[in-house]
Parts: structure tokens; sequence; C-alpha cells
């Protein structure tokens, strides 16, 4: 445990906690699966709304589909997260110190897809969500490869006995 980081910063086996920052960049890597659940109507005729803001920021389910493709790093390092405890492997103790390596890539694999549909032919020019789209990626890969915090929480790991 360091001086450097508050006692609230870290978890019960005393390895640093994501911080608030890194919890927003998951969030909006996760965009698409709360979207797609946001769509959902409940209640009597329960399906899909079809308007609304699954139709604003993904107007095809190719789109959407590709969205989902592209977290696939975020649910990896999440995966690492809910099994991170003294008794790991090495498995999750590799996939944790790549956390943050996990989350750029799904930062860069985010502007990528933006280009997907221009080369697609599908449009043919970027629209203002992209712009914003590629905007926030590269302020989160600014955040996740600067940040001393994001760097101490991904590089530290419960102590255990298979250290």
């Amino acid at each position: 445990m360091s001086r450097l980081y508050d006692f609230r910063d870290y978890d019960k086996y005393l390895a640093l906690k994501l911080s608030a920052g890194v919890w927003l960049v998951i969030a909006y890597l996760m965009r698409p699966y709360i979207v797609l659940i946001a769509s959902f109507r409940m209640g009597r005729g329960g399906s899909q709304d079809e308007k609304g803001i699954r139709q604003l920021l993904y107007p095809d389910d190719f789109s959407l589909m590709l969205g989902i493709v592209v977290t696939m790093p975020v649910l990896i390092l999440m995966f690492a997260y809910m099994k991170r405890k003294p008794s790991a492997g090495t498995f999750i103790r590799a996939l944790w110190r790549n956390g943050k390596n996990l989350l750029g890539s799904a930062a860069i694999l985010n502007i990528v897809i933006v280009f997907v549909p221009i080369m697609t032919e599908v449009i043919s020019r970027i629209h203002a969500a992209g712009w914003i789209q590629i905007g926030v990626s590269i302020v989160i890969l600014g955040y996740l490869f600067t940040s001393q915090h994001v760097k101490d929480t991904f590089a530290d790991f419960p102590v255990g006995s298979k250290e």
C-alpha cells in the first residue's frame, strides 16, 4: 500500500481500485451494450424500440453489431476484474496487467469503425457523431497512457500464494 493514494483507493485485498475515470472510459466503450439494453421496451407487447436512441446512434444492425464486436477487449478486462483476487491464476494476472492495453485497443477500434461505412460505401462522409466518437476516443487514449493512477492500478494485483 502506497502513501501516494488515499486508503479509500484500495479494495479489501489492498490493491488499487479502478478510478472513476477508468469507470467512465469503460461505460463509454460499453455503450453498444447499454444502447441495446436500453432499446428494449418492457411491459405489454415488449419488443425492440425501433425509434429512439438506438436508431440515432446505430442506424442499422450492422453498425450495432460492429460496435459490440469492438467492445470485446473491454469484456475481457471485465472478466479479469471479476476474477481479481489473491488466488487468481497467471492468466488472470496477465490479463489485468494488460488492462490499459485492452482499453486502449478498444478505443482505437472505436476510431476504426467510424471509417468502416465509408470503406464499404454505405456513406460518403463522416457525420458529426463520428467526429465526436473519434475525439472522445483520442481523449480516452491520452488519459489511459498518461495517467499514473491508471498505470499503477493495472500494475497492482492482490498478493496471494501464487506469486
